[in-house]
Order: C-alpha cells, then sequence, then structure tokens
C-alpha cells in the first residue's frame, strides 16, 4: 500500500504552532509529511523535525523571501540576468541542503517562467469563467500568447538548463532527487515538450517529474492539452504527485470535494514507489482532510 504524506500547505496559517499541525495531520491519519514553500526559517527553529518523516521538500523552503518576491525581483531559476538566476538557483540550494539534512528523498522545483505579457491569460480566465472558452475571442488571445511565448521562450530554457546543470550536480552529491513539476500559468516552465527537453539533459535520475494533478487539470480546462498526456508520455520519470480536488478552476481542496477524474488518475499513476502528497489548502476541515485521505488510500491503492 502507498503512503500519502500531508503538505503543511494545511497548517499555514491555520494553526498557532507548526507542531499543531504535525499533531493535526497525525491525528487525521498521516505519517508522512511535505514541507511546502510556506515554511520560514523561524518555523523550522521551532519544531524538532526529527521527530517527523518528512519525505519531500517544495522550494523555496525555508521561505525567508515569499515565492511572490522571488518572482517579483526574478530571482530564478529560468532568469536571463546572471546575477539574478544565481538567486535563484540559491533558493533552490537551500532546499536541497535542508532535504539532506532532515532526510527528504526529493524536492520539487518551479523551474521558473518566460518572461511575456502575463495579463493575456488572466483575461482568458475571466472568459473561461463567463462561460466563453469556445468562442473566437478566447481562441485568438490563446493563439497570440502561444506565438509570444515561442518565440521568447529559448532563453529562460537556457538559463533554466544551466542552472540544473549546478543544481544537478549539488542534488546528486546530497542524495536528494529533484523534481521538475508542472505549473498551471501558460507563462511558466514547463510546457510538455519543454519537459521532455529537460528531462533529458542527460541528469539521470537525479532529475524526474512531480506531477501536480490540479495544475494538469486546470490547464486542460483552458486549453493548453489533456490532463493525462503528462501522464502517458513520462509515468517511467515521476518520482512524485501532488493530489488535490478541483471544482472548476479552484484546486487544492481535499480529495473527494470535486470533480478530478480519480478513475483516470487510478489508472495511469505509477504503481510502483513514488512520493504522494496531499496538498490540500487550510480553508479544508480537519474532518475533510480525514476524509480526503480515506478517499485516496480507496481510489489510489486499489
Amino acid at each position: 500500500m502507498n503512503t500519502f504524506a500531508l503538505s503543511t500547505m494545511w497548517g499555514i496559517k491555520r494553526f498557532p504552532q507548526f507542531d499543531d499541525f504535525f499533531e493535526a495531520g497525525r491525528e487525521a491519519g498521516f505519517t508522512t509529511f511535505e514541507l511546502n514553500h510556506g515554511v520560514n526559517s523561524a518555523m523550522l527553529a521551532s519544531v524538532h523535525l526529527n521527530g517527523y518523516r518528512i519525505t519531500s521538500v517544495h522550494e523555496p523552503c525555508p521561505v525567508d523571501l515569499s515565492p511572490a518576491e522571488l518572482k517579483r525581483r526574478d530571482w530564478l531559476i529560468s532568469a536571463t540576468d546572471e546575477e539574478n538566476r544565481h538567486h535563484g538557483v540559491a533558493a533552490v540550494r537551500r532546499s536541497i541542503e535542508l532535504a539532506y539534512q532532515i532526510g527528504a528523498a526529493a524536492v520539487i522545483v518551479h523551474p521558473g517562467r518566460v518572461l511575456m505579457d502575463e495579463t493575456a491569460e488572466a483575461t482568458m480566465w475571466q472568459l473561461y469563467r463567463d462561460g466563453k472558452r469556445h468562442t473566437p475571442e478566447y481562441e485568438h488571445i490563446l493563439a497570440q500568447m502561444v506565438a509570444e511565448r515561442a518565440e521568447r521562450a529559448p532563453v529562460h530554457l537556457d538559463a533554466v538548463r544551466r542552472s540544473l546543470d549546478e543544481l544537478a550536480d549539488e542534488a546528486a552529491r546530497r542524495g536528494v532527487r529533484l523534481g521538475l513539476e508542472n505549473r498551471d500559468h501558460y507563462y511558466e516552465i514547463p510546457l510538455i515538450d519543454e519537459l521532455s527537453e529537460l528531462l533529458d539533459a542527460g541528469y539521470g535520475d537525479t532529475v524526474g517529474y512531480w506531477h501536480d494533478v490540479g495544475h494538469a487539470q486546470k490547464s486542460e480546462y483552458k486549453g493548453y492539452g489533456p490532463h493525462e498526456a503528462w501522464l502517458d508520455r513520462f509515468a517511467d520519470r515521476i518520482i512524485g504527485v501532488h493530489l488535490h480536488d478541483i471544482a472548476g478552476m479552484e484546486d487544492h481542496l481535499a480529495a473527494g470535494q470535486g470533480q478530478m477524474p480519480w478513475e483516470m488518475l487510478s489508472r495511469r499513476l505509477p504503481a510502483g514507489d513514488i512520493l504522494r502528497t496531499c496538498e490540500f489548502q487550510n480553508t479544508n476541515s480537519p474532518e475533510q482532510v480525514a476524509a480526503g485521505l480515506i478517499w485516496l488510500v480507496k481510489t489510489l491503492n486499489n
């Protein structure tokens, strides 16, 4: 039977003390956990992590600069400015070091973004919410966005490869694997073909794929490609998965609360030894979190 970890996403701003999250997670039935990018150095200092089994770390963790601030500064591994790129690499290195210190097997990596007009996608989201997904206006914006990204992406992918050259060496020395996560914004890296290029860049088993079910489902809804394409193409490279439910464009619901195609996932997710993390938002109640674990054990372990 596969073990499911609980991400600290559920605990951020929900519990007054970091220890309280772990105890609540245990009460909900979890024995393993993932540290997400809401955990800062002060939180880490407040708890004895050796008392808990941490299977994975989601960079940037510790998050003493928020992901939003790192993005604002372009301190990302995709940055074309070398100083900015080095800052992005340093943030991931901190997560690799933390994973090594606490015995976590993997670090989940967001591989950055393509600098382009991000307002176009926001307009598409509003059209989607207004029931205009299959309209000429929507398709026109999508086509323009695809063309702009294709023109601007190569220099950012070069930066990601240079960053992974450095990070993969560090991770291999520490015995930690890097999972490149699929994203739900079109300007983010990687698209499906880009992931193939990155996984085939010679990093061996050190760099693999981390599948986020909600991101893939939202991308399908927005017309970027079918959810199952990621699983069909990279099943043998998956090292972990983020599990949560989705209702419309609202994801990170506890499993069983939405319309995620769980039957499709149960057929396509590897049956072997991959890391499985419940990435539930803190708006889910303890009862929903516990029920979500029961749902996943029943649905994905059969």
